[in-house]
């Protein structure tokens, strides 16, 4: 069954993209095969905190140029919950006007956001009464889709089971995996979800979204760890963006070549572009895994380490624009010092009294600057101290933090200075020390 949409959200906290910016991640979606753009960004007060107040008419312009020029579908959502009176006749009307704006320019994608909200007794019975008033009010050409306060995990909840009760069998209902961001996505979650929601999710994918505590991150690399197989079980796939909008491009790109059920490695390949370099020293994949060939004494490894942070040194943005730079700036300065690593290993292998000493003095060099570096922000070649909301619901819905929120010592440049210098062998231990001609 073809998916009901498949493409982005704009959904994070932050910043709104601007309307250029929303067009340049439209056009990478269609590219891709996509055919979906989302408006909901959190912080737009007029789609959540001041959802009553209409949209200025530069701004239902806007809405209907991006729907014309961007290449793909654009839905509006509306996030309602914190004020809202789900059963007030007042209530309801205010809404059904908010949203008519949007439906005069053109839009015939309505999502009704009603997620993060304080939990209460008797929630999900009007989240699920107001979508089905919402759904009964909307002209029958126009799709409604609904983002519960519940959309984590894979097991059944008294909020899930009051809106269930009330929901109509046609509006896809959003679901983000067992947690809020997720590493990964199996089948078998998909079908746990499904068996007691008795429908599809439509799956809001938390990447390569960075706001709020993430914000110091750039999610650049492929879509990982969604089993292929989840996609033939979802109504709808939204990836959402991250803050910078350019940056968002080739992953969501191969987001949407998953969804689609092609090769997300391929199309993010055929994506980035000239920001490859960049995406690389974002990802700690890549140099973690020449670390492991270096520690298992592979031919070329040092080699191949020594390469990936020379061309790192002088880094460029790849086309990202301004908004990636404080990245740019941070790889440069990390690869910088952690070239003293490789020099360190190379005279522990050239060997000799004189290369003894070239590389205790980096390890000097090593152990006064490196700290002084890698205490910045923001984080590259992987997290330091960085968290991610690898977050579960309760039965009640709070909020339950797990342990692999906490991204800690997982650097890659850490880890390679730090078995630089360990490489220098113990001074209580005259066989662990580096070979001393003379």
């Amino acid at each position: 069954m073809p998916l009901a949409m498949n493409g982005v959200i704009e959904g994070f906290y932050g910043a709104p993209w601007t309307w250029e910016e929303r067009a340049e991640v439209c056009r990478g979606v269609a590219a891709a095969g996509g055919d979906t753009y989302v408006y909901a960004p959190k912080d737009d007060p007029l789609h959540r905190d001041r959802w009553r107040d209409p949209y200025p008419d530069d701004e239902l312009a806007a809405f209907e140029r991006l729907r014309s020029d961007g290449g793909v579908r654009v839905g509006f959502a509306v996030s309602p919950g914190l004020s809202i009176d789900g059963d007030s006749d007042a209530d309801r009307a205010r809404l059904l006007a908010k949203v008519g704006q949007l439906l005069d320019v053109g839009i015939d994608l309505v999502v009704l956001a009603l997620d993060d909200l304080p939990p209460r007794d008797g929630l999900g019975g009007e989240h699920g009464r107001l979508t089905a008033w919402m759904r009964d009010n909307l002209p029958a050409d126009v799709d409604l889709a609904m983002v519960p306060n519940h959309y984590t995990g894979c097991v059944d909840v008294p909020y899930l089971a009051e809106l269930r009760a009330e929901l109509p069998d046609a509006v896809p209902v959003g679901w983000t995996g067992r947690y809020v961001v997720n590493d990964r996505i199996t089948l078998d979650d998909a079908e746990a979800w499904i068996g007691f929601m008795g429908r599809e999710p439509l799956l809001w994918d938390n990447y390569p979204v960075n706001d709020v505590i993430m914000a110091d991150r750039l999610f650049l690399g492929p879509l990982r760890g969604r089993d292929p197989d989840v996609a033939q079980r979802l109504s709808g796939y939204l990836g959402n963006g991250m803050l910078q909008a350019t940056a968002t491009v080739a992953p969501v790109r191969s987001a949407v070549a998953w969804a689609r059920g092609g090769d997300p490695l391929a199309e993010w390949s055929d994506a980035i572009g000239d920001a490859a370099e960049l995406a690389a020293c974002c990802d700690e994949v890549l140099l973690d895994s020449l670390i492991d060939e270096l520690a298992s004494g592979a031919p070329g490894a040092l080699d191949a380490i020594q390469d990936l942070l020379e061309r790192a040194s002088s880094c460029g943005n790849g086309g990202l624009g301004a908004a990636v730079e404080p990245w740019v700036e941070r790889i440069r300065a990390e690869a910088g010092v952690a070239m003293g690593a490789v020099r360190l290993l190379r005279s522990i292998e050239r060997g000799g009294a004189q290369e003894a000493a070239a590389a205790s003095l980096e390890a000097l060099a090593l152990a006064y600057f490196w700290p002084q570096v890698r205490i910045g922000a923001p984080s590259v070649f992987g997290p330091r101290r960085s968290f991610r909301p690898i977050l579960a619901q309760a039965q009640n819905g709070e909020w339950l933090c797990r342990p692999e929120s906490f991204d800690i010592d997982r650097n890659a440049v850490d880890r390679f200075i730090k078995s630089a210098i360990g490489a220098l062998g113990s001074p209580d231990d005259p066989a662990s020390r580096p070979t001393v001609e003379g």
